[in-house]
């Protein structure tokens, strides 16, 4: 299928989308219409109205190139939503799907394929997508409501627009829990045609989509930009990431943000991390499209690059762990000696330990070999012992032992007679090698 496009990101509390959406193979997008005309709208008023709300989407935001076509009426189908790959319109809600709170229900397919990633999120292809208005509605047309010409009648368009919202792939502004909570106070948002709650009847609520609207619309299918890294982005430092840029537009310019305070106006630039962290790489391209005119889209990937050095102890520590006597009743039944380990190896940067390993020596032989982070170890009987903590990550490989004399005493906690680095080992975690110390 051909790259899905997106464009502009949204800020907080602004447009959300279902993270669904149609390829652009499929457009212009097919609809039809149920064997049913709704008794409340003249003949044909249905089919003319639903035409002119999917032409809302398309004359009001261009930006987002969409495009669709009525096939008519389906003879003989008047069974609400089925997985049929066809996008069907349905009024009275035939086999009774919708909530009885809800004025209509758009319900959408979606395969496994995926379309793109957004912010932490997938998106997939949808399929299928058929709008199933509710029933025992009065619907008012455009034209009686706009001359004042309403018996509590629900105006047909704005819904309609709003489910067609639904299908393309939008969802709500504002939810119910977001205005409850007082986390919806924009007038963009609370007039959005996909506002949670459709306007009060004899209204024309919400036909012309405003600004919010339009960017979440244009989000999912206007001018495409992305980046993306050419080579490893986890790993020790230095670390020199290489940086690509994709767009179905001409680019004009790029500002980069590479998290460590470093900027660059090349479209693919190169850089170079110095030092261990976990960086987020932002990046606002300029472009120019036929339809658009001139567009800026910025793109953030959190976490993006991770630079590692070897292991060290946390800030406040000297070294990678201590450990202390633990009165382990099931074990001093057993006749061992129990002791905690604490493990202080600076953990500041995520993913930079991926590798640990406690081994046990009782007169140069391994006895005992763990992996956690901070474990119980226990001794067979009293004596001398020396523990090594074994870490291990893309940054390299560290590791420290400690001289430890076990007590079956638990009236004061044991401390190492002795402790010093281990150089760095070849083979990290291979049981039965003994480590030279420095």
């Amino acid at each position: 299928m051909a790259p899905l496009l997106i464009f502009l990101a949204g800020p907080a509390m602004a447009w959300n989308h279902t993270q669904w959406v149609w390829s652009r193979e499929n457009l212009p997008l097919e609809w039809w219409m149920s064997d049913y005309d709704e008794d409340s709208l003249p003949p044909g008023y249905a089919a003319e109205i639903m035409d002119v709300s999917f032409s809302n989407w398309v004359d009001d935001a261009p930006c987002a190139q969409l495009s669709h076509s009525y096939q008519g009426i389906r003879e003989g189908y008047n069974n609400g939503a089925q997985q049929d790959y066809y996008n069907i319109v349905s009024f009275d809600d035939p086999i009774e799907q919708n909530d009885v709170s809800a004025l209509g229900v758009t319900y959408s397919d979606f395969t496994s394929e995926l379309a793109f990633a957004r912010d932490g999120l997938n998106y997939y292809y949808a399929y299928n997508s058929d709008i199933v208005f509710s029933r025992n509605i009065d619907w008012g047309t455009t034209e009686d409501i706009a001359n004042g010409v309403c018996n509590s009648e629900q105006a047909i368009e704005g819904v309609a627009t709003h489910e067609i919202g639904h299908l393309w792939g939008l969802a709500h502004s504002c939810e119910e829990s977001d205005v409850n909570q007082g986390q919806c106070n924009d007038s963009d948002l609370l007039e959005a045609t996909m506002f949670w709650q459709a306007g009060p009847s004899c209204t024309l609520e919400s036909v012309d989509l405003n600004e919010d609207d339009i960017e979440g619309i244009t989000a999912l299918y206007g001018p495409y930009a992305t980046f993306d890294a050419l080579g490893d982005t986890y790993g020790g430092v230095p670390l020199e990431v290489c940086f690509a840029l994709t767009s179905n537009s001409e680019l004009s310019g790029a500002s980069w943000f590479f998290g460590d305070g470093q900027t660059s106006d090349e479209l693919e630039p190169c850089h170079t991390y110095t030092e261990k962290g976990q960086y987020t790489v932002n990046v606002t391209i300029s472009g120019f499209s036929d339809d658009c005119g001139e567009w800026d889209y910025t793109e953030r990937e959190r976490a993006m690059v991770v630079a590692c050095e070897n292991p060290q102890p946390a800030e406040g520590f000297e070294g990678l762990f201590t450990l202390t006597r633990s009165a382990d009743d099931d074990d001093e039944a057993a006749g061992t000696i129990v002791y905690q380990m604490i493990n202080q190896a600076d953990t500041s940067v995520y993913g930079c330990i991926d590798q640990v390993q406690w081994d046990v020596f009782s007169g140069g032989e391994l006895i005992n070999s763990v992996s956690a982070w901070s474990p119980k170890i226990a001794f067979p009987s009293e004596g001398d012992y020396e523990v090594v903590l074994n870490l291990g990550g893309p940054g390299g490989v560290s590791a420290e032992s400690l001289s430890v004399t076990a007590s079956a005493d638990t009236g004061c906690s044991a401390v190492p007679a002795t402790a010093g680095f281990v150089g760095l080992l070849t083979g990290l975690l291979g049981v039965g090698v003994r480590r030279r110390r420095e």
